[in-house]
């Protein structure tokens, strides 16, 4: 691709036709299943951690008027 690449008024720019005949090495099914499983793991944990930090946000959003109030009578 750098070899086909073309300066322009000071943009690169690169030939449509001639970007898509260039061949893209894709790894085997079994190599993409494989991304595809760590992938779908990843974002189990991501959803977990997200659901984790909401729960503890609500419980934080709950705890303050609580504090709040022993604050006021002293008792902090």
């Amino acid at each position: 691709m750098i070899s086909e690449k073309r300066q322009m008024t000071g943009q690169a720019n690169v030939n449509a036709t001639k970007l898509k005949a260039l061949p893209i090495p894709l790894p085997p099914l079994a190599g993409q299943q494989c991304i595809l499983a760590k992938l779908d793991a990843l974002q189990g944990q991501v959803n977990r951690l997200k659901a984790l930090q909401a729960q503890t946000s609500a419980e934080l959003d709950a705890l303050l008027p609580s504090i709040l109030d022993r604050a006021f009578r002293g008792e902090l």
